[in-house]
């Protein structure tokens, strides 16, 4: 049996998987609540994925809302839908 990570997009697709073929994790940074970011200096490879997860996801019925981001050359930027609704997000860029 074999075990590996899959990451699946909010359509139920399949957005990553290292089953069937290897990934490198190639960077990872964290985008502080509220706040737009852009991180320089991400390594391009010629198949990149992006995932990303929120950090202290708030719990019960309040509402929260999740960095969007483009992946463009070297540079991963992420926008905050909301400037104070935002929650902080953690991304991590893979490639192969």
């Amino acid at each position: 049996m074999a075990y590996g990570y899959s990451t699946y997009n909010a359509d139920g697709s399949l957005a990553l998987s290292s089953t069937d073929s290897t990934w490198t994790m190639l960077y990872s940074s964290s985008a502080s609540a509220n706040t737009s970011h852009t991180f320089t200096g991400v390594p391009v490879m010629p198949t990149r994925t992006v995932t990303r997860t929120m950090v202290n996801q708030v719990t019960g019925d309040d509402e929260a809302y999740i960095h969007t981001f483009t992946l463009s050359g070297g540079t991963l930027t992420a926008t905050a839908p909301s400037s104070t609704d935002t929650i902080q997000t953690f991304f991590m860029v893979y490639g192969k």
